[in-house]
């Protein structure tokens, strides 16, 4: 038995025809840049990024690597929600201050080593006046040390992809071994509020007090309550790194993400992304093309099934942006995987396509809805034989 259904396998192997699975990149643009598009801010790097569809809508020295400053936190906000996602950590645990996080140099919110403050606190106390003492103390929590939480940093950037990217501290003070890109802080961020929206709940707030309203805590990022939609995320400034802005923006439902590094001052960092925000929300416009794990009509080709036709469903939602009024001539495309019966429900089959003039927008994984059982081997050899009686027919 076990001889024959080798020899099925390798005459099904030679007479199928395997499609070459099309590599993926993290992001792929929605339309070229225009020339006259090419100056649209004054900050030597910057990336317009549309959330739901993963697409690049401008882009401006992107991989160049650069100090992110205290845009470094997203990856603590990020190791942060995810401690607490996993039960390692809670909202209300408390948070010692050690001696390094009051020591700290650069913005804070005062902590002492007498008070009290909640996990909760010190997401607020990082996210809305970047807090270097309120970084330092929950890298010490989390991570055990600084150093620690650095490697947890490192480790979690590498995961992501982010290749042109090294931490040397949780606060994002310079140092010449800090650094990233556009890029990069791209994959964090987009990370970050994709799998913890609220995150936004902390990230969006104009100001707060504590201390029984002694000290009056506002946002950084001054265009929060003032550019429509503005919900976060992340400001940065030092000497080196210049003024920095990962902002991110809802209007209904429509969201962007915009990327300003190494802007000379704060109002050039406000002017440069509003700029980018409003090239986005002038320019472009979102849809949903399949929703996920909703079946498509076209099904996959697995010839080692005991049914050929195998339903397939996108992994995710499938958005696809596009230049408002250019629209014409976008295909859909398939791109089957090298691969054979049994399947396990949910995995990756191919990616469904979405092409215009030769260039992929974007794309989307496919993936099997329901286990697929592999056909007998008398099954295949009777498929296969009849398959080429009928090529001769």
């Amino acid at each position: 038995m076990k001889q024959k259904q080798t020899w099925v396998r390798r005459v099904l192997q030679t007479a199928a025809v395997f499609s070459i699975a099309a590599s993926t990149a993290l992001y792929s643009f929605a339309m070229p840049a225009k020339a006259a598009e090419a100056n649209l801010v004054q900050a030597p790097a910057a990336m317009l990024i549309d959330l739901k569809s993963g697409q690049v809508l401008y882009a401006k020295n992107e991989n160049e690597k650069r100090y992110p400053a205290s845009t470094t936190k997203i990856m603590d906000l990020l190791l942060i929600m995810e401690a607490v996602q996993k039960g390692e950590k809670k909202l209300t645990d408390i948070v010692p201050v050690p001696l390094e996080a009051y020591n700290v140099e650069g913005s804070s919110v005062w902590l002492d080593p007498k008070e009290k403050w909640t996990l909760d606190d010190m997401i607020k106390f990082i996210s809305v006046p970047s807090g270097n003492d309120a970084a330092v103390a929950t890298a010490v929590f989390i991570g055990g040390s600084q150093q620690a939480f650095v490697k947890m940093m490192n480790d979690k950037a590498q995961q992501l992809g982010m290749k042109n990217t090294h931490f040397a501290n949780p606060d994002g003070l310079h140092d010449p071994n800090h650094y990233t890109t556009a890029s990069d802080l791209a994959i964090v961020a987009k990370q970050l509020v994709t799998e913890f929206p609220q995150i936004y709940k902390y990230t969006s707030i104009q100001k707060f007090e504590i201390r029984n309203g002694k000290n009056v805590i506002e946002n950084t990022n001054h265009l929060i309550g003032k550019y429509e939609g503005m919900n976060g995320l992340k400001t940065g400034f030092t000497d080196e790194a210049g003024n920095c802005l990962v902002s991110t923006v809802d209007r209904n439902g429509y969201q962007l993400m915009g990327i300003i590094l190494g802007a000379k001052d704060d109002q050039e960092r406000q002017l440069d992304t509003i700029k980018l925000l409003d090239f986005g929300y002038n320019n472009f416009t979102s849809q949903l093309v399949a929703g996920k794990d909703k079946p498509l009509p076209d099904k996959a080709l697995i010839k080692t099934a005991v049914n050929e036709q195998v339903e397939v469903a996108p992994a995710k939602d499938f958005y696809l942006t596009i230049r408002k009024g250019q629209d014409q001539g976008i295909e859909t495309k398939y791109v089957w995987n090298n691969v054979e019966a049994p399947l396990k429900k949910g995995q990756v089959v191919g990616q469904m396509q979405k092409v215009q003039n030769g260039q992929v927008l974007n794309s989307v994984d496919l993936v099997v809805t329901q286990d697929v059982e592999r056909g007998s081997w008398f099954r295949l050899l009777f498929r296969n034989l009849w398959t080429s009686i009928k090529g001769l027919i």
